[in-house]
């Protein structure tokens, strides 16, 4: 059986064949019907790009049939020089059994063409449920690269992580979106509220 991992990299790949072969069949009508001379400039730039996509929503169906990753994007546009995919207004919703609902947002994003990752940056912000005592965590990073094989999250780039009403910041940050655990590389500093008792 696939990992989840494995099945979104599949999807992934089938749609950029599907979408391939109907713009290799476009070309082809375009180049029978005229000859090469008559291509446009936009003509031109759009086959050096490969496919593009707007307002484009990828889903990835989980064993129990309901949707386990979704990827919206208001674009999505491949680079035929390298392979790579590169999104626009970014936002990821993933679900766990563990760790329940989480949600990605990110101005950009780039996924290169081994598809094994996914590179955001800007304005990233990643938003779940902690341990149901804690309430809602908050990540906040101008860098993040998630690994679609280990389902990992890391960044160098500097981190905010509110939970709750707890802040800590820090520099680097590796999170085990299977295992749940969450980790500050460097300069880790917090401010921890108590609680107050019943």
């Amino acid at each position: 059986m696939r990992s989840a991992a494995d099945r979104t990299r599949h999807l992934i790949q089938r749609i950029v064949t599907m979408v391939a072969v109907v713009a290799g069949g476009a070309t082809l009508l375009n180049l029978l019907a005229g000859s090469p001379d008559e291509l446009t400039e936009a003509e031109a730039a759009a086959a050096e790009r490969g496919y593009y996509l707007n307002d484009a929503t990828l889903t990835e169906l989980g064993p129990d049939g309901r949707p386990r990753v979704v990827v919206r994007a208001r674009s999505i546009e491949q680079q035929l020089a390298d392979q790579s995919v590169h999104l626009a207004q970014i936002e990821l919703d993933y679900t766990t059994q563990k760790q329940g609902e989480w949600r990605v947002t990110a101005d950009r994003g780039r996924m290169p063409s081994d598809r094994g990752s996914l590179l955001l940056a800007g304005n990233v912000l990643v938003v779940g449920a902690a341990e149901r005592s804690a309430g809602q965590a908050i990540i906040r990073t101008d860098e993040l690269a998630y690994d679609t094989r280990t389902n990992v999250v890391q960044t160098a780039a500097p981190v905010t992580v509110d939970i709750g009403p707890h802040q800590l910041r820090g520099r680097g940050m590796r999170v085990g979106l299977n295992q749940g655990t969450l980790r500050l590389e460097s300069n880790v500093n917090g401010q921890f509220i108590p609680q107050p008792r019943p």
